[in-house]
């Protein structure tokens, strides 16, 4: 279950011309390399293979905030952000209600 306290990332990529697999692929082994995360959703758009919706929950606000203080993280934020159109989405959130 994701506990309503924990911090949360709602994220809609579009990968450039191209780019969509390796977008997904890298995102992917990020999620596994992450110790900040506790729970992770990738997803596909059905229409539009090259856009990504991620939905990442943290194990707590501490965890959030050393990730996003990490330098090592900036470079593979970099990384990501080379494969993507300049329009994206971030929200910053908090579980109403999960079910799995």
């Amino acid at each position: 279950m994701i506990d309503p306290l924990q911090p949360g990332k709602v994220l809609r990529f579009r990968a450039k011309p191209g780019k969509g697999d390796q977008l997904f692929s890298l995102c992917a082994e990020l999620s596994e390399r992450s110790n900040a995360t506790d729970k992770v959703v990738i997803a596909r758009a059905e229409d539009d293979p090259d856009t990504l919706w991620a939905m990442e929950f943290f194990k707590s606000d501490e965890a959030l905030a050393a990730q996003d203080a990490d330098p090592e993280w900036d470079e593979l934020h970099a990384q990501i952000g080379a494969l993507i159109e300049e329009d994206f989405t971030l929200a910053l959130v908090r579980a109403y209600y999960a079910h799995f």
